[in-house]
Formats: structure tokens, C-alpha cells, sequence
């Protein structure tokens, strides 16, 4: 079998395949403590007709703990990325890099026929590069 180069790997080969939706609403001590849960490093907000925006573990250190707030007050879509990059899950791990290098991010999520199927990180790409060379 051909070992194949990280770069040209299928983004829907590294992806997380669950993805994490929490409500717009939802505390962030809430939201923090489901992350922890299922070890998330970020979660999708949304509601049941549009996802807004994406919330990471360092969202809610550097703009909740960081600055102060109590988690148990804010709420999510107070702190939230959005708008939400997209990639699409037949992309290749090169175009997430660089796609996610371009809007400083580090979580994309991906999309198959419209629907948000997984979700591909920075430390999804760079544990895979580790594990091969």
C-alpha cells in the first residue's frame, strides 16, 4: 500500500467525526464542562434552523477567565468566532492548512452535500504529521 503524503490526505480522512452543537443561550461553565466531557476543543453554536459560530477551549480562557467574567453569566454567543469557515470533506489536509492559516484559525468545520459532518483542527494535522515521520 502507498503511504500517501499528509498534505494530500482527504480533510474527511482526519476529521473528528462527531461534532459538538450547543445553544446560543447555553452559560459557558455549561458549555465548558460538556467539552470537558467528551474532550472537545471547541464546540459549534447553533440553533435548530443555522450553526452561528464556534467556541474553543482558548475562547473561553482568554475571553471569559482571562478577562474576569463569570462563566456561570456569560453565555456562548457572547464569545464566539463567526463567522464560520467552512472546508468541504473531499478537500485535501493542504487546503484546511492553509485555509485555516488565512483566517488565523485552528477548527474548521466540514461539510458533505451541505451538512456539517465533522470537524478537522490544527492538532488533528499536526498529531498525524507526528505520528508518521
Amino acid at each position: 500500500m502507498e503511504r500517501r503524503d499528509v498534505h494530500s490526505m482527504r480533510v474527511e480522512e482526519l476529521m473528528t467525526k462527531y461534532v459538538l452543537m450547543v445553544e446560543p443561550e447555553m452559560r459557558v461553565a455549561d458549555v465548558m464542562s460538556r467539552m470537558l466531557e467528551h474532550n472537545f476543543r471547541c464546540v459549534i453554536v447553533g440553533d435548530r434552523y443555522r450553526e452561528l459560530g464556534l467556541v474553543t477551549r482558548f475562547d473561553i480562557l482568554e475571553k471569559v477567565i482571562g478577562a474576569g467574567k463569570d462563566p456561570l453569566k456569560v453565555r456562548v454567543v457572547d464569545i464566539m468566532e463567526k463567522p464560520l469557515v467552512y472546508i468541504d470533506a473531499s478537500a485535501t489536509v493542504g487546503e484546511a492548512a492553509k485555509l485555516m492559516g488565512s483566517n488565523q484559525i485552528c477548527n474548521l468545520p466540514v461539510r458533505k452535500n451541505g451538512e456539517t459532518v465533522g470537524i478537522i483542527g490544527s492538532t488533528d494535522i499536526f498529531n498525524e504529521y507526528v505520528k508518521r515521520y
